[in-house]
């Protein structure tokens, strides 16, 4: 057998392809195209091969899924099995690469791939290291801005510019689960620690906040504990209703909040719900959380949920069409999380299973994560997609105003109603504050001869029906 031919440089590329050509004889076509034909391999030292992959995501899915395809493939390639290591790419894009037409390289003996280990953010004092607990992917230039949440960010952005400096403190970010909170006061963090305007920012939840006080007075180590929290610029701390009932906690929490407000440090904080909505909070905790600013964060709009999932796509290397996009985002209301699980539960269908990311594999996933009850296109559901599309609520469409933009949204729903609900015109009358059958059947009348002759006012039709549409399951 001749002996391998290298190329200086280059051996990375050569091993890759070796490995590359074993993994899609042996994977699903999706599956390799999705997991591994994004990697690019950065360096090989005769006994690790180093590669790129475009997100923590994909590096904590080939670990869960494929680290034995990845072993197997190495030894069955070159005949010995390699270490792995795995680099995360910091702007999500790969090096241009050439083509390398080499012979096969003798590698070292079997090594177990190495887990890929999340970088861990500290600020260095004068004579420890201090750790900021933040996940540094959370990030502004990756928070998706909509109407929901521009009051929020521009809080944010106004904090991480001049942490302690402004009025903004306590800034108390409000919300629903998965909106985007912790994202969004994590971005402070890790802004004001790139920016270096602060040398110790802490971001912790309530749950660790109480199980860190709990465990200091078991261990007798309470002045550890006041010296950790008191010692900090900025304080990041999540879920702050879990305080509530927990009077040692909240006791605990009040004197750092004084200490801190009172050496002009930051304090940002988020919440299921409003300050004085926190029960079984201490009254003067609750005057305090309200001395800076009060921001809420609201369900995403349409246009901002496709945002997400277009974001998210991009940043996982997801091919994913406008139709499944925009099906996803009309049928997913209530909040990120869901969204985001919807588009990863696709992802691991298309690649464990092998199937297409389309909108019948979407439909497939929908039916697991919606009830039957939000599925069907009912006169609420039209009502609610028009008053989105106008940008006003949804009970002036149901309103006696004759207001001429209410009025044509209102005519719009009517039509829509008459083409996707089996109601009677008289019963999609009534569901529009009362109005008789000849009502509906001039909005119908109308709608149809303004189609004809309006590009614009066609152009929302055609929009709104398409979105119905895609929402029919």
């Amino acid at each position: 057998m001749p002996e391998p031919v290298t190329r200086p440089g280059n051996d990375h590329w050569t091993v890759w392809d070796l490995v590359s050509e074993r993994l899609q004889a042996e994977l699903p076509r999706q599956s390799y195209l999705t997991w591994f034909r994004p990697l690019e391999p950065l360096s090989y030292d005769g006994e690790t091969l180093t590669l790129q992959v475009p997100s923590q995501f994909y590096c904590d899915w080939i670990e869960s899924h494929y680290a034995h395809h990845l072993r197997v493939a190495t030894a069955d390639a070159l005949g010995h099995a390699i270490c792995h290591k795995f680099v995360v790419s910091h702007n999500g894009k790969v090096n241009g690469r050439a083509p390398v037409d080499t012979p096969p390289i003798s590698l070292p003996v079997l090594q177990p791939v190495e887990p890929q280990q999340k970088p861990s953010i500290k600020v260095s004092g004068p004579n420890e290291s201090f750790e900021s607990r933040l996940n540094e992917r959370y990030l502004f230039s990756n928070f998706v801005e909509g109407d929901c949440n521009r009051f929020a960010r521009a809080a944010a952005l106004a904090v991480a510019d001049a942490p302690g400096k402004t009025p903004f403190n306590p800034l108390m970010i409000y919300g629903g689960s998965g909106l985007g909170k912790t994202h969004l006061i994590q971005a402070i963090g890790n802004t004001i620690l790139a920016r270096k305007s602060a040398r110790r920012v802490i971001y912790v939840t309530s749950e660790q906040f109480t199980a860190e006080f709990i465990k200091s007075i078991q261990g007798g180590k309470l002045d550890a504990f006041n010296r950790l929290y008191r010692s900090v610029d900025v304080l990041l701390l999540d879920d702050v209703q879990f305080f509530m009932t927990k009077e040692k906690t909240q006791e605990e929490f009040f004197h750092t909040f004084n200490y801190l407000h009172h050496a002009g440090k930051q304090l940002v904080f988020s919440s299921d719900r409003p300050p004085r909505d926190l029960e079984g909070f201490d009254s003067r905790l609750v005057s305090r959380l309200q001395w800076g600013l009060v921001s809420e964060m609201t369900i995403p709009e349409y246009e901002t949920r496709l945002a997400i999932l277009r974001r998210r796509a991009e940043e996982e290397k997801i091919e994913l069409d406008d139709d499944v996009a925009q099906f996803l985002a009309l049928h997913i209301t209530d909040n990120i999380r869901t969204l985001q699980g919807a588009l990863i539960h696709m992802l691991a269908q298309a690649s464990l299973m092998g199937k297409t990311i389309s909108i019948s594999l979407a439909k497939e996933v929908i039916k697991n994560l919606i009830s039957k009850a939000d599925r069907i296109i009912s006169v609420e559901r039209i009502q609610a997609l028009v008053a989105e599309e106008y940008g006003f609520p949804n009970d002036l469409i149901r309103s006696k105003t004759r207001k001429k933009e209410i009025a044509e949204a209102r005519q719009i729903a009517m039509f829509l109603c008459t083409e996707f609900t089996r109601l009677t015109l008289k019963a999609i009358g009534l569901h529009f504050g009362g109005r008789d059958h000849a009502t509906v059947i001039h909005a119908r009348e109308t709608v149809n001869e303004r189609i004809k002759i309006e590009k614009a006012f066609a152009d929302i039709v055609e929009r709104l029906h398409r979105k119905l549409e895609l929402a029919s399951i």
